[in-house]
């Protein structure tokens, strides 16, 4: 067997992958659409998909809006900035996904999405952060402020192992 080519198991692992990365796109397209549709029924006072009556946002345990104007200008401005990143973060996850699809496991583009990923995770919960203090009503975990550090780590281990193991590939 060529050292370049892929034993039947790792193959058949790969086309796993392949598969679940597939399915999983296609849930993150069906939710970037609903998640556009509610950003803007809540705008624009469009009726709910599932039920006749208008969309209700929580922005909080106390905090519920039923259309935007009943919102203060500053917490609709961060809710619009969240739902934003939202979706960004889903279109990145996809791109992320699309590479899995086609054989792309360890590259600098997955790398990038990745570390997207954490640093996602952490504007949000400033974002979070700020209309809870706009709100007066403190009740925040920093639980996501630590995953998207960690996940930022874990980029960077795998950004380092993807240049150590094209070293390796130009050693002969």
């Amino acid at each position: 067997m060529n050292a370049n080519e892929i034993s039947p198991k790792a193959s058949a692992r790969l086309n796993r992958i392949q598969k679940v990365s597939r399915y999983l796109r296609f849930l993150i397209y069906i939710s970037i659409t609903l998640k556009t549709y509610i950003l803007l029924a809540f705008l624009f006072g469009w009726p709910a998909i599932i039920y006749d009556d208008k969309i209700r946002m929580g922005i909080s345990q106390h905090h519920i809006y039923i259309s935007s104007a009943d919102m203060p200008p500053e917490i609709l401005a961060l809710w619009i900035v969240k739902m934003g990143l939202a979706i960004f973060g889903q279109v990145i996850l996809s791109c992320l996904f699309w590479l899995y699809e086609k054989g792309i496991l360890f590259s600098a583009k997955n790398v990038r999405y990745i570390r997207f990923i954490g640093y996602y995770l952490m504007i949000d919960w400033v974002v979070d952060y700020l209309v809870q203090g706009y709100l007066k009503d403190m009740n925040l975990s920093t639980t996501p402020l630590v995953v998207g550090f960690l996940i930022i780590f874990i980029a960077w281990i795998m950004d380092v192992g993807r240049m150590i193991q094209e070293e390796q590939e130009l050693t002969v």
